[in-house]
């Protein structure tokens, strides 16, 4: 009798897979998606689910290809690898900052008047918390909040129910 797998199972594969990508991307810049759905030996569905997946975690970016060939690398957003320690002033005003909108670590810093080196350690100090995603336009990075993120506080800190209507500016 088969048995279909499970949500669990699929997850699971998709992780492997994902591994076996991140591997593979590792050993060179830039990769043809046929070439690396050979080397790391999986379907090109498989191949592609991973390279989603990688895409939306902000690991991996799509590059620029000759004619329909995808050419896949490594994500680098600039990021430092810090332990996931209290949010710093700094951090919390970066992320208030991103609610709602998406801007690039040098657009974020002139409005909000910090240094690029201090709103990429607030971005990394988010990061290590989980709380933003990456997305490349062509060098430039752009970040936002992960919408569960987002949608997580304003959760925590509903409207107050004061019986009058919001000023809409």
């Amino acid at each position: 009798m088969f048995n279909p797998p499970t949500l669990e199972d699929l997850q699971e594969t998709r992780r492997a897979n994902e591994k076996l990508v991140l591997k593979a991307l590792e050993s060179k810049p830039e990769w043809v998606e046929t070439e690396l759905a050979k080397t790391t030996g999986l379907a090109l569905s498989h191949l592609r689910a991973a390279l989603a997946s990688l895409l939306d975690q902000g690991r991996v970016r799509r590059l620029p290809g000759t004619g329909t060939r995808a050419v896949y690398g490594l994500a680098d957003p600039g990021l430092a690898d810090v332990p996931a320690t209290p949010l710093t002033e700094d951090a919390k005003r970066v992320r208030d900052y991103l609610e709602g909108r998406a801007d690039s670590a040098l657009y974020m810093s002139e409005q909000l008047r910090m240094t690029r080196d201090d709103v990429m350690a607030a971005l990394s100090l988010l990061n290590a918390h989980g709380m933003i995603t990456c997305t490349f336009v062509g060098s430039l990075v752009i970040f936002r909040l992960k919408e569960a993120q987002a949608l997580g506080q304003e959760q925590a800190a509903p409207a107050p129910a004061t019986g009058k209507k919001k000023q809409v500016a």
